[in-house]
């Protein structure tokens, strides 16, 4: 070897040792950097592969071979995702580390550990074996991991995929529109129905999951297997509470806060009085929503305990409709519905409904504020709550009076005054957007449809799991109406003056939803000539205020009908925010007028 080869080799290693042992900290730190950088879209990625692998094993029927090798891709999978944790916890300052918020993290290693350990000494002289309660509870817990891994990449990359505006309305249209296309696709999965569904109808059905509305093309329990009705209510759960609702808080749960730019759509959507508190409402309305669910399931599941289903099939059911009641969103798993002579004549859990339809209507804000107690609320609750109260309270009794006069010989052919007043009673709460029905609304006179019309299209309180135009809307709009006949400049509630604002929004709202009112009437006028008119417009307004009733025709809609229905849902789910923004006030303030003219009206 030659002088001038051994200098370059010995410049070379001299090379390696600075860079290695003399300037460890800096390339430490360049590689440290570049990890925090690359590190969240590949644990975003993992977190997409996760859900893609757990759509595959549960929405397919794989044959055992099949079924190994991707159990076996999902524990490469997780191995993959805790090495990406270990490398993230690794660059961590251990003195500055705030553990709780590595506990979900730590929990998953924990698993992945667990996992590895049980194939290992348990497993590794074991063929697959369906049968094999070991084989059963490997698959559980490593789809269990995978549920994890997807659930905390997805919260902790938000930012990637979720919060790309500081626009809430873009936030809510995208988040919803979003949902609406998985849930499409996880519906028409092979495993999610007993029978073959159109795209339209899959389409159709997550739409009203999504929108918490509950008009459905099929018979929900006839038609969707167990997985099928599980999507189902995950989908209207969302829709009750919200994607950007859920995913914050888990985020919220797993990390020490928020970005500022997410705090402030938080607040926009919860209406917060400042960014400060937006993250704590959030935190009390997913506990308040929860237990009470909680709550509703387990007297339903009381209620319902001689319907000899199994322990596991009256859990289900009851967490089912409890959730659906919450949500407002009338999606029922028993065959008949409500209509069954097990529920239409039963005060304990028609009763229990009716209390989670009625406090999901309310809005988050008002039970927020009767929860709390904040010290501000001591003596007197915010206007907005008071009327969401007041007018709910009104709503019930005259709706209950008004579905009684306008078909009284239908009610009083009923066996016994009780049932007569807990079925008006129901219809009364349930047409509050809510879907339900102990009744079949197909025999109900054309006067009670049109009280119950009325009921739909003015909904429940606003930042609700209900529909409608809203009743403050309402009360705003009445008002208004009596202010203006008294010639008087302001609109006064109580001790309050109602801003100019707020009012402008209240006949927005209004005009926009007699526009497409008539619009969508003329349209669905034209596509269901098979049907009756007043069976078309009932059916309109359900999907308008979300209520869900129907007199029998959804499975009859042509495929436009129930397109231009799916729009209407749509639009009656975030039509108040989307009218507001992409309506609402002129920032611009001129300094000039044009001459005034006086036009004649009436």
């Amino acid at each position: 070897m030659s002088d001038k080869t051994k200098f370059k080799i010995l410049k070379f290693l001299l090379k390696i040792h600075q860079a290695v042992i003399l300037d460890h900290k800096e390339w430490r730190y360049q590689l440290q950097k570049l990890i925090e950088k690359r590190l969240p879209i590949f644990e975003l990625f993992l977190g997409v592969l996760a859900i893609i692998s757990l759509i595959y094993t549960q929405g397919f029927q794989l044959s055992e071979e099949d079924l190994v090798q991707s159990i076996r891709y999902d524990r490469y999978l997780a191995t993959i995702y805790s090495i990406l944790i270990l490398v993230k916890l690794y660059y961590m300052k251990w003195s500055e580390m705030d553990w709780r918020e590595y506990v979900v993290d730590l929990f998953f290693l924990a698993i992945i550990f667990f996992i590895l350990a049980y194939r290992v000494f348990f497993l590794h002289e074991y063929d697959f074996d369906a049968d094999n309660k070991g084989w059963t509870a490997y698959i559980v817990i490593v789809q269990v991991s995978m549920i994890i891994a997807s659930l905390v990449s997805l919260s902790n990359n938000r930012s990637y995929w979720m919060f790309f505006t500081a626009n809430s309305t873009v936030m809510i249209l995208g988040s919803l529109v979003s949902i609406i296309f998985i849930g499409t696709i996880l519906l028409k999965l092979p495993e999610a129905s007993t029978q073959p569904i159109t795209w339209l109808d899959a389409f159709f059905t997550t739409t009203s999951a999504v929108c918490v509305t509950g008009l459905a093309p099929f018979n929900i329990s006839e038609v969707l297997t167990f997985k099928g009705q599980v999507i189902l209510m995950i989908l209207f759960q969302i829709g009750g509470l919200g994607i950007v609702t859920l995913t914050t808080f888990i985020a919220l749960t797993i990390q020490k806060g928020v970005k500022t730019k997410e705090e402030v759509i938080i607040q926009d959507i919860m209406e917060a009085d400042n960014i400060s508190t937006s993250s704590r409402i959030l935190r009390g309305i997913i506990i308040i929503t929860f237990t009470v669910e909680a709550i509703g399931a387990f007297f339903l599941y009381l209620a319902w305990g001689d319907l000899g289903l199994s322990t596991f099939e009256r859990v289900f059911v009851s967490v089912f409709h409890s959730v659906s009641a919450f949500c407002n969103a009338g999606f029922s798993n028993f065959p008949e519905g409500l209509q069954g002579a097990d529920f239409a004549k039963d005060w304990f859990s028609g009763g229990v409904v009716m209390l989670l339809i009625i406090i999901g209507g309310l809005g988050f804000r008002t039970y927020r504020e009767i929860v709390s107690r904040k010290k501000q609320y001591r003596r007197h609750l915010s206007l907005q709550s008071r009327i969401s109260l007041q007018a709910t309270i009104v709503l019930i009794i005259v709706g209950t009076a008004g579905i009684f006069v306008t078909d009284i010989d239908y009610w009083m052919s009923k066996d016994s005054w009780s049932e007569t007043l807990f079925q008006t009673l129901f219809t009364s709460v349930t047409c509050r957007t809510a879907g339900f029905s102990v009744v079949e609304i197909g025999d109900l006179s054309s006067a009670s449809v049109m009280m119950m019309i009325l009921l739909m299209y003015i909904g429940g309180a606003p930042n609700s799991t209900a529909g409608g135009i809203k009743v403050t809307t309402v009360t705003l709009l009445f008002s208004y109406f009596w202010a203006q006949i008294k010639g008087r400049d302001h609109v006064h509630i109580g001790w309050n003056t109602i801003q100019d604002a707020s009012l402008r929004r209240a006949v927005i709202v209004f005009m926009m939803s007699i526009l497409m009112s008539f619009v969508s009437i003329f349209i669905l006028t034209i596509t269901e000539t098979h049907l009756k008119p007043e069976d078309v417009t009932f059916e309109f307004f359900s999907a308008l205020g979300t209520a869900g009733l129907s007199r029998g025709i959804t499975a009859d809609i042509s495929a436009v009908g129930k397109i231009v229905l799916a729009i209407v849902m749509f639009s009656g789910k975030i039509g108040l925010f989307t009218l507001i923004s992409l309506l609402g006030e002129d920032e611009k303030s001129f300094e000039y007028r044009y001459p005034e003219s006086s036009i004649l009206v009436g």
